[in-house]
């Protein structure tokens, strides 16, 4: 039995079928405690222009952005509580960061059981920019990691 799962999630539909398989394992007794994670890179750090990474140093700029990096984050999260049902009281949070890094870290710091992570919720030109989250998270995790496609 796994005691604390946590659920990285991005609104793709390989993130929300991990919500659906955490929700699942709760539901037949193999686990307790699901927290819904999505990590958002900080645009005050860098962002996505046109298909490369760059700085902004537009004060204003970036305090409109981070209001709707955070509404799209709550958005995403939203969708993932409704997906693992009205019985289930999932934890739902937001971190900013290097998406791999934070949810290894977080996994490890907090002494999660279990990851459970979408197979991909890229597209191919991200991938092939920072790589396969899920891939990096499989890699560098120190507790059970369930890939779900």
């Amino acid at each position: 039995m796994y005691q604390k799962v946590l659920v990285p999630v991005d609104g793709s539909l390989p993130s929300m079928r991990a919500v659906d398989t955490a929700r699942q394992l709760v539901e037949e007794g193999s686990a307790k405690e699901v927290t819904l994670l999505h990590v958002t890179l900080n645009p005050r750090d860098v962002i996505l222009v046109e298909g490369f990474y760059t700085r902004l140093d537009f004060p204003a700029f970036q305090e409109e952005l981070m209001e709707k990096v955070n509404e799209i984050a709550k958005e995403i999260l939203d969708k993932a509580l409704e997906r693992m049902g009205p019985r289930i009281a999932a934890i739902a949070r937001v971190e900013n960061g290097p998406a791999a890094d934070t949810i290894c870290e977080i996994a490890e710091k907090e002494h999660f059981d279990l990851i459970v992570i979408g197979h991909r919720g890229l597209n191919r030109l991200q991938r092939f920019l920072i790589g396969s989250v899920s891939g990096k998270v499989t890699s560098h995790a120190r507790c059970s990691v369930l890939v779900v496609k």
